[in-house]
């Protein structure tokens, strides 16, 4: 697999996990600030891998996703994604909503 493709699905692993977060009326928008990986060994055509999210770290503006990628039970890869809040208008940075705070502590690890 290609390295870039491991970051699209890393991404997509985090998705899967924040589409059911609780969303409220003036929710900010969220851009990556920052990620990086750290590549174990390579993936070959049709194995199956297993993308596991966690939250690592909830800051105030900020929001910290590790992604452990494994194959057949061997570490493939780790990646870390971390997320700034900003307000759609202005983007500028602010607070994480509380209620999505409180959400995401059931997955920090």
């Amino acid at each position: 697999m290609h390295n870039a493709a491991y970051y699209a699905h890393a991404e997509a692993a985090v998705a899967g996990l924040w589409r059911h977060r609780p969303q409220g009326e003036n929710d900010p928008v969220y851009f990556v600030r920052k990620s990086g990986c750290t590549f174990h060994r390579g993936l070959r055509l049709d194995d199956v891998a297993r993308f596991k999210v966690a939250v690592t770290r909830v800051g105030a503006t900020s929001l910290t996703f590790a992604v452990a990628v494994s194959s057949q039970g061997a570490p493939v890869a780790d990646l870390e994604i971390v997320w700034v809040a900003v307000d759609p208008a202005t983007r500028q940075p602010v607070n994480v909503p509380q209620k999505v705070r409180d959400w995401l502590k059931a997955f920090l690890s």
